[in-house]
């Protein structure tokens, strides 16, 4: 039985995706990835959704499962006041003090220093890391206009060699290299939304190409090492030929004469104070005599007599300093807001531990009627915060629930998960600022490993 085959079944059956995991009991990714045909499922799993077909009387009776609609109102209901919860914590005025160093240092001014690239530069986390380091950033390549503005508001006197680098020819980027001189790294990451499992991955995403125009400017630049950074299910993402997209980016350099490694790394481990898995190409030039290393850990659970790691960040390390609101609430900080939440959505939340989603609570009318136990579900206070995405102002996301106020993770929240400096300027519409932080790369972690790289290459 084959994926579409099982769409097709469902389908017949009236049945939705999120109820067919539900009585699968199979998360509805893993369902959704199988029926357009990215995964396989195991042959226990396939049983289970076999008999699922056949089970007449509880497909019956799921189908016929009044929906549970809520209105939207938005009704203040008044609740105990959770804020002496929120305390701060120790660290926080340490993590803080490091953001503010990690901007002094970018703001330095560093005209000798060895230069960078910035391919699908976004709003510029990975910039600020990297000059953060010690490189000057000498130009940047960003197609989106509105992310491109804040990048300028940032970096300023910094050149836009171009906006689509598929649209960039060989002889615009020639140009642009002798007027600005050499550049020593090239680093960018192209959009990932082909390649995660956290979207549809479909293998003729016209955006799965981009890494062959990163390689393209590798090949006429021939920096002296470059960074290619993705999401980690790019390590298990085929072309429609089949082919292991990492192979091919791995093959790409070595023909253009770069040894290359990649690493599967986790910015937690990098004095970032969230969960967010990605995997890093390092690749030197033939002629730089070492082979492409990581930085090592900084971070983790605990240190022993064989490493010195210092604790995790975690979520109250970042935020705690923050005023504590609820549903609505607004502060004194123009980022630091809370969308305001239906009241329906409040109660499903209100009592959910940490750690825990709605779809966890014990009576079936305090569980959204649809989504799986990733979603509507709570951060925890003294733990590393989720992967930020582009979508954490909404409640019902995946682990977009602030640990202790029954709300979405307001714009400063998500600055701060992905360590950004609050004097970091945004500007724009709240969907353009949020799509920039998501999609950014963390730059305690672009610094960690720009001062890995410098080096490497001095």
């Amino acid at each position: 039985m084959d994926g579409e085959i099982v769409r097709i079944e469902r389908t017949q059956r009236g049945l939705s995706q999120a109820r067919f995991s539900e009585l699968c009991d199979i998360p509805q990714q893993l369902i959704s990835a199988f029926e357009l045909g990215k995964i396989t499922l195991s042959d226990l799993h396939l049983k289970v959704i076999t008999d699922t077909l056949n089970d007449d009387e509880s497909i019956s009776r799921i189908r016929n499962r009044a929906k549970r609609y809520r209105t939207h109102s938005h009704t203040t209901v008044r609740r105990a006041d959770r804020s002496e919860q929120a305390k701060q914590t120790p660290r926080n005025l340490e993590y803080l003090a490091i953001l503010a160093g990690l901007m002094s240092n970018a703001q330095a001014n560093r005209t000798d220093s060895p230069g960078a690239l910035s391919l699908f530069a976004g709003c510029g986390g990975l910039s600020l890391g990297l000059k953060s380091a010690g490189f000057q950033i000498k130009g940047y390549v960003e197609k989106d206009p509105l992310l491109r503005a804040i990048y300028r508001e940032n970096f300023q006197g910094v050149d836009c060699v171009g906006q689509d680098i598929s649209a960039l020819t060989a002889e615009n980027i020639r140009k642009w290299k002798e007027r600005t001189g050499s550049v020593d790294l090239i680093a960018g990451g192209p959009p990932c939304q082909g390649f995660s499992l956290a979207g549809k991955r479909h293998v003729n995403d016209a955006r799965n190409n981009l890494f062959q125009d990163y390689l393209r400017t590798v090949e006429i630049i021939q920096p002296r090492a470059a960074i290619l950074e993705n999401v980690r299910l790019l390590t298990s993402m085929k072309n429609k030929d089949g082919q292991l997209v990492k192979d091919l980016i791995i093959d790409g350099f070595r023909s253009l004469g770069y040894r290359v490694e990649a690493f599967e790394i986790n910015a937690k481990d990098y004095g970032v104070p969230q969960h967010r898995e990605r995997v890093v190409f390092v690749a030197l030039r033939t002629d730089v005599d070492q082979s492409p290393t990581f930085p090592h850990k900084t971070h983790g659970c605990e240190s022993d007599l064989f490493n010195n790691l210092q604790p995790y960040v975690t979520f109250a390390d970042a935020c705690s300093d923050l005023p504590y609101i609820e549903s609505g609430g607004t502060s004194d900080d123009a980022l630091h807001f809370a969308v305001a939440h239906p009241e329906h959505v409040i109660r499903w939340l209100w009592d959910v531990p940490q750690g825990k989603s709605a779809h966890d609570n014990s009576s079936p009318d305090d569980r959204p009627p649809s989504g799986y136990n990733t979603t509507y579900k709570r951060q925890v206070w003294h733990e590393p915060g989720g992967a930020v995405q582009t979508t954490f102002g909404m409640i019902s996301g995946c682990r977009n629930v602030h640990p202790i106020a029954t709300r979405s993770l307001t714009i400063r929240e998500a600055t701060r998960l992905q360590s950004f400096p609050d004097s970091f300027r945004f500007s724009g519409s709240l969907s353009t600022i949020r799509t920039g932080i998501g999609n950014a790369v963390p730059p305690l972690l672009a610094a960690a490993i720009g001062r890995h790289l410098i080096k490497v290459i001095a």
